[in-house]
């Protein structure tokens, strides 16, 4: 499990406390790391960026392929759904499965048109410092985004994937979800949650999208497949 930006691995509101819970009830074994500069990780949030983090998480995949037993079935949530979608290009044969909750491929624009979450980032390029939510966040996270691209060699992950996206998101619009799922495709589901805002911070539809993607990763490992 991977969780968004400026989070911890419990998720936003616990959600990967629950679904963790759920699919371990499953017969699932899961993992949650926090990310360096995240949660009780070691690092500075001030370093964080997304090239650095798409290399902790090819190590974290690393220890779970030495550690678990079977497929791997990978979820993430906003900026840490966008660089799951992006670990599975850079190696779709370790992974069975890709499960993407509000993906936000959107930060590359909004880093781009010079804001962060309707944030400007002008304090950053005076200062050095960008404050995001009480978090101090460093210049190497814009340098590095302007000149990245979410959705590059994605279609090399040929197994399933399932997008997740409210379309009361106000960070993420749900286009960014459409072109995930016309990307992958056949091999892609794409749920609509007409309510549901950035966090599914209302009951209903958290509890769909925890429903959902148990039942969807629990039959994956109830077949045995695997990419």
């Amino acid at each position: 499990m991977n969780h968004g930006f400026g989070v911890t691995r419990t998720g936003v509101g616990r959600a990967f406390v629950d679904l963790a819970r759920g699919l371990t009830n499953s017969g699932c074994t899961v993992f949650a790391f926090d990310r360096l500069g995240h949660g009780e990780s070691d690092g500075r949030f001030l370093d964080v960026s997304v090239p650095d983090e798409l290399d902790q998480l090819s190590a974290m995949l690393d220890h779970v392929l030495a550690d678990g037993n079977g497929p791997v079935h990978l979820v993430g949530h906003s900026l840490g759904g966008m660089e799951s979608a992006c670990l599975a290009a850079r190696r779709p044969g370790d992974l069975a499965s890709l499960t993407l909750w509000a993906a936000a491929a959107v930060f590359v624009d909004d880093v781009r048109s010079g804001q962060i979450q309707g944030k400007s980032l002008d304090p950053l390029r005076d200062t050095g410092v960008f404050d995001f939510k009480g978090q101090a966040l460093g210049p190497r996270f814009v340098e590095t985004a302007e000149a990245f691209d979410p959705f590059a060699g994605l279609g090399a992950f040929t197994g399933k994937v399932f997008v997740h996206q409210g379309e009361a998101d106000e960070v993420v619009p749900f286009e960014y979800a459409q072109k995930y799922a016309d990307i992958w495709s056949e091999n892609a589901v794409l749920y609509r949650y007409p309510d549901a805002d950035h966090g599914w911070n209302r009951l209903p539809d958290r509890a769909l999208l925890l429903q959902r993607t148990q039942a969807d990763i629990a039959g994956l490992a109830d077949t045995g497949t695997e990419h």
